[in-house]
């Protein structure tokens, strides 16, 4: 199983050196929330029902958070946790997510999903209606600009003639896509990973059922495809163990726990991450 901190919430002074000392004990990554505009008033719900954050919430942007840190590191690898795409157009993004990847030696991740909060999204300039669709583009267009030195597309949602983008990537930026319906999950089957949220372990085990159905349905494939799932469960070793044997790659390191102010300085943030890597990673 592999690890990745979740920095959001915290000072963001610390990110860089939290993200430092995360490589040094061991873990994988680092996942960073995205969000651009919160409106003050909002009628939708959060996936885990809740409502986690409002207009005040910090949210640094995390393409420019990813430069910083991939650029203060040498193995971590890096990624929105999950970055809206139906936000945004596709050459913007696709232009930002090649620099990283070429930067960072291909340590960038883009994480992908449609988006829960409508209200910033129409803020955003963009359709809530049909934006599973318009994702579906998207992604086809960000790999096409990866993989080719001139792209041309007509679609549903985009049409252009051919077109350039430079830098691109020595080899395609990693997809991996959020969301529990069974549109996100056949979109992720046709990516290259999935990424789930907090749900409980009969949901985790009905929601691995249906991503391995579709993933038989769909053609064989020889890369590696990443599940990352965090089960509502005291985390432990035989727990990850078990759900590694169900095709779990990846989930989140609960260092400490979230908004605890003994947990405030950078210090205690440290010691936290070195007990979890003692106990998870045998560091």
């Amino acid at each position: 199983m592999d690890y990745w901190l979740y920095l959001t919430g915290e000072d963001e002074s610390q990110y860089v050196a939290l993200a430092r000392h995360a490589e040094a004990a061991g873990l994988r990554g680092v996942a960073l929330a995205d969000h651009v505009a919160v409106p003050v008033r909002f009628g939708s719900t959060h996936p885990s029902g809740e409502t986690p954050f409002d207009h005040r919430s910090s949210f640094p942007d995390p393409l420019t958070f990813a430069a910083a840190i991939l650029a203060s590191t040498s193995t971590l690898e890096v990624m929105p946790y999950v970055y809206i795409l139906p936000m945004r157009e596709p050459f913007s993004v696709a232009k930002q997510a090649a620099t990283l990847a070429v930067l960072s030696d291909g340590r960038f991740r883009m994480g992908v999903g449609a988006g829960w909060l409508f209200e910033e999204i129409e803020l955003m300039g963009q359709a809530v209606p049909a934006r599973g669709r318009r994702m579906d583009e998207m992604l086809e267009i960000m790999r096409a600009f990866w993989m080719q030195e001139s792209v041309e597309y007509h679609g549903e949602f985009y049409d252009f003639a051919p077109a350039g983008m430079a830098p691109r990537p020595a080899q395609p930026i990693p997809i991996w896509v959020g969301g529990k319906s069974r549109a996100a999950l056949s979109r992720a089957v046709r990516q290259d990973g999935w990424l789930g949220m907090n749900y409980d372990l009969p949901e985790v085990h009905a929601l691995l059922d249906t991503l391995a159905e579709l993933r038989a349905e769909a053609p064989p494939r020889d890369d590696p495809f990443e599940v990352f799932v965090i089960p509502n469960a005291d985390p432990s070793p035989d727990l990850h163990a078990a759900l590694g044997e169900r095709g779990v790659t990846s989930t989140l390191a609960f260092a400490w726990p979230a908004g605890d102010p003994n947990y405030d300085s950078l210090a205690a943030k440290q010691k936290a991450i070195d007990a979890f890597a003692k106990t998870f990673l045998g560091r």
